[in-house]
């Protein structure tokens, strides 16, 4: 199985990148193949509804091959506002209706907060949901992330993020055996 994760944070060692490092070492741990994807390290031009993805330049023909690759996704987000960070819902929206069709997908949304980011996580299950990816029903949800995502990681979080990727891989076989 391949896995993709995206991180929708464009900080430098931000939470969301290392909750999604924590769930992507259990999927490998579980035999998947894993690959991750820093928006902030692409190109990627704000989507203006053209047909022809190519047109937007190689990093974004390049990711669409990526997710197109994928089994699966595990996607995080930071809370931005109660929703999703715009760059990863402009990423979201270049890669077009159907590229994670019938893929499985985890989510992981991090907050500074103590209500953490239920209405994150809300928005990204709506947008996969009308790209036709799987969610998974279990979702994580970090509230005081730089906290609790700290050097040592809050040992329920760290259970969460870990049964996140494990189940992840363990759905794939189910769903593809």
């Amino acid at each position: 199985m391949k896995v993709l994760t995206i991180c929708g944070s464009l900080r430098d060692d931000s939470s969301t990148a290392r909750a999604l490092e924590i769930a992507s070492q259990a999927a490998r741990a579980a035999g998947a193949e894993v690959e991750a994807i820093q928006l902030g390290a692409l190109s990627l031009p704000f989507c203006d509804g053209r047909t022809d993805e190519s047109s937007y330049g190689a990093d974004v023909v390049a990711f669409i091959e990526l997710v197109r690759g994928a089994d699966g996704l595990i996607i995080g987000s930071p809370n931005y506002h109660g929703s999703v960070a715009g760059v990863l819902k402009n990423a979201l929206d270049l890669l077009g209706p159907d590229a994670i069709r019938d893929k499985l997908v985890g989510l992981i949304a991090t907050a500074r907060g103590d209500a953490g980011a239920m209405n994150t996580l809300n928005h990204m299950r709506h947008i996969c949901r009308w790209m036709n990816g799987w969610v998974l029903p279990a979702e994580v949800s970090i509230p005081r992330a730089q906290a609790v995502m700290d050097h040592e990681v809050d040992p329920a979080i760290r259970a969460q993020l870990v049964s996140l990727g494990q189940e992840l891989v363990r759905y794939n076989g189910l769903l593809r055996g």
